[in-house]
């Protein structure tokens, strides 16, 4: 578990996303928190996230985590990796907050929080991140983290985004 001032990074496991995958009840008795009925606009891709972790259980370090923002004991989105460093040393963060919680530092808490833990790893050269081509709430938090825009990608499922650079 990945601990800020204000909020727990859950790490998921195969028992995680079964629980997430059970419903909002079965979840938040896992979790010990509350969860709201809508906490996440991710919803569809956690099938295959649990199939990932299923067949290489070492994602559980390197894959989804589940954050509940401490004050309330509450859910309020995901984050995480979106698989171990490759052979360059580079690996690629995710996040998203729910809507009631935004403008108020969490996802840029999230961010540092998921770039210190990468760079605990001697392995881990370069986080890299991606959004779309517009400035928007993510590029802010990616320039507060300390990521610099490199350019524009051709990304596989999303088409054109721009591409977010942070060096150890």
């Amino acid at each position: 578990m990945i601990e800020t001032s204000r909020l727990r990074l859950l790490p998921c496991d195969l028992n995680l996303w079964e629980a997430v995958l059970a419903g909002n009840n079965v979840l938040s008795q896992v979790i010990g928190a509350n969860v709201p009925r809508r906490w996440t606009e991710n919803a569809s891709a956690f099938a295959q996230f649990y199939q990932q972790v299923k067949k290489d259980p070492s994602l559980e370090k390197w894959g989804g985590h589940l954050i509940v923002y401490r004050p309330d004991n509450l859910l309020i989105g995901s984050c995480g990796y979106k698989g171990q460093p490759n052979e360059k040393g580079e690996v690629e963060i995710g996040y998203e907050i729910k809507a009631s919680h935004r403008e108020k530092g969490l996802a840029t808490e999230t961010a540092n929080a998921l770039v210190d833990y990468a760079f605990t790893f001697p392995e881990v050269h370069l986080i890299v991140a991606h959004t779309l081509t517009e400035e928007n709430s993510s590029t802010k938090v990616l320039t507060k983290v300390g990521f610099k825009k490199i350019g524009e990608v051709e990304h596989a499922q999303d088409g054109i985004m721009w591409r977010w650079e942070l060096s150890r």
